[in-house]
């Protein structure tokens, strides 16, 4: 495999899915530097991508579930649509990264850093953000159902429209962050200290949780 164009151990990584592993090799590019990858749709299923330098790659649409992805580098990343079910995301770095429509659902990402990453409409719901870092992200009609925020940073966030009904949001960090009519907080476990410089006038009181009610 050393050597091989990156194309080619697409080609491979596919025979071995269709094989379940007979034949065709399964892709591994564990602590490889593979910057500025053009590769949209690509099928990374159950791929060894851990620790790797995957930095500005465009992979709209790139199935990754079930790959590891541990500790592996995607700043800046054209990730748009990208279907991250199953994958092991611990450490992962998304830094400014396109996520837009991506799924991302019940994945692990307590303490990741995701500043000024765009995740427009990704799916979120159950998800782990426990102490991450969302300063600046775009969250923009997101659905973060059920997940659990606590300790995240959101200062600055986009949360236009963004679901937070039944999330964990105690303890988190809201400076300064863009909320509309459409944000939902309906059912969220909240600290109302965490909220208080927020003007929370435009939401709709349906969408609030008790304890926001008087602010």
């Amino acid at each position: 495999m050393e050597g091989l164009p990156f194309s080619k151990r697409l080609e491979l990584h596919a025979l071995w899915l269709n094989t379940n592993g007979a034949e065709g090799a399964r892709l591994d590019l564990s602590g490889r530097s593979m910057r500025n990858i053009n590769a949209p749709d690509a099928v990374l299923t159950g791929a060894k991508l851990n620790n790797a330098d995957l930095r500005h790659d465009e992979m709209i649409g790139t199935d990754f579930i079930g790959s590891d992805l541990r500790g592996a580098d995607l700043r800046g990343a054209e990730l748009q649509g990208a279907d991250f079910s199953a994958a092991s995301l611990k450490g992962v770095k998304f830094r400014g990264a396109n996520l837009d429509k991506a799924n991302l659902e019940g994945a692990k990402l307590a303490f990741t850093d995701l500043r000024d990453a765009t995740l427009s409409e990704a799916n979120l719901m159950e998800a782990d953000l426990m102490g991450a870092k969302l300063c600046g992200v775009n969250l923009n009609k997101a659905k973060l159902r059920g997940a659990s925020l606590c300790g995240a940073d959101l200062s600055k966030a986009i949360l236009t429209g963004t679901d937070f009904s039944y999330a964990d949001l105690q303890g988190s960090r809201f400076e300064g962050a863009k909320l509309d009519q459409d944000t939902n907080l309906s059912n969220a476990k909240v600290n109302p200290d965490d909220f208080r410089d927020l003007d929370l006038s435009a939401l709709k009181r349906e969408n609030l949780p008790a304890e926001l009610w008087a602010k």
